[in-house]
């Protein structure tokens, strides 16, 4: 097989337009996301804080918020905990984990590994999970002196 060098060019650019579609988290994805909270019943309040203690939203369900992902430190994924009140009702505490997503993994493939450096740096290479939260929340038992939620 013979191979001319127009052919050995025109395969290094096809080469290289392909790669310079993909990339490293930092460039194709966002350092903060959009969550849905929603309860059963509607209209709990919620308190969204951070692995720091941090108090990153609050609202009344149903609603969205945007978090961000990264404290921009290296590594530095933010996790967060959702707790639910409702007047009559258990209190519920959800757990947001951050996941790193598959730009994070398989696009720095395509740029040799450099993301990998710098990706960790911006929560452009996290997911948070869920991105919807829905929570039915249980009456509070009541017995001869009450509710046992107060």
């Amino acid at each position: 097989l013979i191979i001319s060098p127009d052919m050995k060019k025109l395969s290094a650019l096809a080469l290289g337009s392909v790669l310079s579609l993909t990339g490293c988290a930092a460039i194709v994805a966002d350092e903060a996301q959009t969550v849905y909270v929603d309860s059963s019943p509607s209209q709990a309040l919620f308190v969204i804080s951070d692995n720091y203690g941090r108090i990153a939203a609050t609202g009344t369900t149903p609603s969205t918020v945007t978090l961000p992902k990264s404290d921009g430190t290296y590594l530095g994924w933010l996790n967060y905990q959702i707790t639910f009140s409702r007047a009559d009702f258990q209190p519920v505490i959800m757990p947001l984990k951050t996941r790193p997503n598959a730009w994070y993994i398989f696009g720095n493939l395509t740029t040799l590994g450099a993301g990998w450096l710098i990706d960790p740096f911006w929560g452009g290479m996290y997911n948070l999970h869920p991105d919807s939260v829905h929570i039915n929340m249980l009456p509070c038992p009541v017995g001869r002196f009450g509710s046992f939620c107060s």
